[in-house]
């Protein structure tokens, strides 16, 4: 495979699928599990952007998927737990004549977890979301909205429950709505 760019000591195991590498760019020190599925569909055949960015540091756990049209963005020492599914875009449903699986993709909409994140198992992660810097996602979340940075999301959909206070020096629980 060749990759827009492959960065240094990297592990991809070899059951890992991966479509359109070279809009990929791996940074150093990444490892990437056990039957991870990993599709680009670019707009642009031709473009010379890379859709996902993978950081340095960053850790991919086993069974996930990650699909991308225009930009899946993970930076450095995000933890990915297994059984996370992440993609920038949909499929269209509305035309009852057409079977699903054959109607064009929904426009694509940027996916970013920030820097020093994790991301536990069984999270699905929907487009135009951005997870802020050293946050925590629980396992079994859906996230179809930005959480804020130095926060713990959970559930359906994931809501914040907690978030980092800096005067305080610790974690606190966020009120009920």
């Amino acid at each position: 495979m060749i990759f827009g760019h492959y960065g240094r000591n990297i592990y991809i195991d070899q059951r890992v699928r991966i479509v359109r590498p070279r809009f990929i760019s791996i940074g150093d020190n990444v490892t990437i599990g056990t039957d991870t599925d990993i599709y680009v569909h670019p707009f642009d055949r031709d473009s010379k952007e890379f859709i996902i960015q993978i950081g340095d540091n960053v850790h991919i756990g086993r069974n996930n998927i990650i699909g991308a049209r225009r930009s899946v963005i993970l930076e450095e020492n995000v933890l990915i737990g297994p059984h996370v599914m992440i993609g920038d875009h949909s499929h269209h449903y509305e035309d009852l004549d057409i079977p699903i699986k054959l109607q064009d993709a929904t426009e694509a909409g940027p996916v970013r977890i920030e820097r020093d994140s994790w991301i536990g198992a069984n999270v699905l992660i929907l487009p135009h979301v951005t997870i802020g810097r050293h946050s925590v996602v629980g396992a079994n979340s859906v996230v179809n909205r930005n959480i804020l940075p130095y926060s713990v999301a959970v559930g359906v959909p994931a809501r914040v429950i907690k978030k980092y206070d800096f005067n305080l020096k610790q974690w606190v629980r966020v009120n009920e709505p």
